[in-house]
């Protein structure tokens, strides 16, 4: 049984080299393919890293140009303000003035005490001009208050809202 038993046991390990080999045949193409996809995956790799440079270079630019944009829209933005609260202004100011007028209107408009030297007391008060019933001396005077009230400190706006309020009159 010795030599027979040898040769059993050279059969199996025959047997097993031949399984590894089959083996290591398998592992070999495996690892061959594993090798070819490293490369594709490296080369996917460094596509990925290039395009990461491109998009962080495409944000500073986009936030350079939101940037310059936001500093060009400011400066309407800023004028625009100014005008609004210079509008706000001038309404506050024609909303004064127009009630300073109505009252004026309106005291112009009372009737009067008929007094002898007054001949427009006589005269039917449909007729009646509040700018005719006034002396002339007054409505001097009273252009010369507005002209003093048209004064150095005032816009070109408020000047002109000023003397179209006096030609409504």
């Amino acid at each position: 049984m010795g030599v027979g038993m040898s040769l059993m046991l050279e059969a199996l390990v025959a047997a097993l080299l031949v399984a590894t080999i089959i083996y290591a045949a398998i592992l070999n193409r495996k690892l061959g393919r594993l090798r070819a996809d490293r490369a594709a995956l490296e080369a996917q790799i460094a596509r990925f890293v290039e395009c990461t440079l491109r998009a962080e270079a495409s944000i500073k630019q986009l936030k350079a140009t939101s940037d310059e944009a936001g500093r060009s829209l400011q400066q309407p933005i800023d004028r625009a303000m100014a005008v609004r609260d210079e509008l706000v202004f001038m309404i506050e100011r024609g909303d004064s003035l127009s009630e300073k007028l109505s009252g004026r209107i309106s005291a112009a408009r009372e009737p009067r005490a008929p007094d002898a030297s007054d001949t427009s007391a006589t005269m039917p008060r449909r007729d009646r001009n509040p700018r005719q019933a006034a002396p002339a001396q007054d409505r001097g005077a009273s252009s010369e208050n507005e002209n003093d009230e048209d004064g150095a400190g005032r816009s070109k706006a408020e000047r002109d809202l000023l003397r179209a309020l006096r030609d409504a009159r």
